[in-house]
């Protein structure tokens, strides 16, 4: 009777642990280092989504989608939800944000030996700075540019950016504080890379968060299980120990 009794409670134990087990389908889109199909751990950005759902029972699945179709196709309900996408008060019609998980953090790179002193972006305004067509860099840095305050020279990705900043065409870069470094460790060669130099001090911070269909009633609580996941994980400090040890992995991985 005893033995039946051990038996019965760990059954109850274990169907107590998996109740309220259950899936949400995220879209993951391209951008790296921050989220990517091919990256180690889907990327940083992946890494604490999945591990923040996890803590409360909840399995995220990834569908590689263009990045286009990653926030459409959520504010369409084709997918439950999807993440690294900032605030934008016509998308959230549509969709439920959650806390932010981490933030865009938009540095300069620069040439080594010839860093540039500055406080403020009209510091930069006698310098060359490079961008990438189609890439926001902040409403104050699109007005000063707007204002012929900022002087820019575009191309056509950041990578060819890196290559003008290293070979002198432009002074400066703007880029985010983890895409620099990946892309000068993915594409530049070794002496090339001891050339650039990206400073911390960022000139503009965006938050991303996860977000989540808002047609679709289960969003509420998904977001509030989510939220409480990630702050376990922060309080925990296992956030920065899957940060550091992803970031580790994917700057590896060539």
């Amino acid at each position: 009777m005893k033995a039946g009794l051990v038996v019965l409670g760990v059954v109850a134990s274990v169907w107590m642990s998996t109740a309220h087990a259950e899936d949400i389908t995220l879209t993951l889109q391209e951008y790296p280092p921050y989220m990517g199909d091919a990256l180690p751990h889907k990327g940083l950005l992946t890494r604490i989504v999945v591990a923040a759902f996890a803590q409360q029972k909840i399995t995220a699945k990834l569908v590689a989608v263009p990045n286009k179709r990653a926030i459409d196709g959520v504010r369409m309900g084709l997918y439950e939800g999807g993440f690294g996408w900032a605030k934008n008060p016509e998308r959230e019609k549509d969709l439920i944000y959650t806390d932010p998980i981490l933030s865009l953090s938009m540095v300069f790179c620069q040439k080594r030996g010839r860093e540039i002193s500055w406080k403020k972006l009209p510091d930069l305004a006698t310098y060359r700075i490079g961008i990438t067509s189609g890439n926001f860099y902040s409403d104050e840095f699109d007005n000063l540019v707007k204002a012929g305050v900022l002087k820019v020279d575009a191309s056509n990705s950041d990578v060819s950016n890196l290559r003008k900043l290293n070979a002198g065409y432009i002074d400066v870069l703007p880029i985010d504080v983890e895409v620099g470094p990946y892309l000068i460790a993915q594409n530049l060669g070794e002496d090339e890379r001891k050339n650039i130099v990206c400073p911390p001090q960022a000139y503009w911070s965006a938050p991303l968060h996860v977000v989540l269909d808002r047609k679709n009633p289960k969003s509420p609580r998904w977001a509030t299980e989510f939220n409480i996941g990630l702050r376990r994980l922060l309080e925990s400090g296992q956030l920065n120990t899957l940060l550091d040890q992803a970031r580790k992995d994917i700057n590896q991985a060539k």
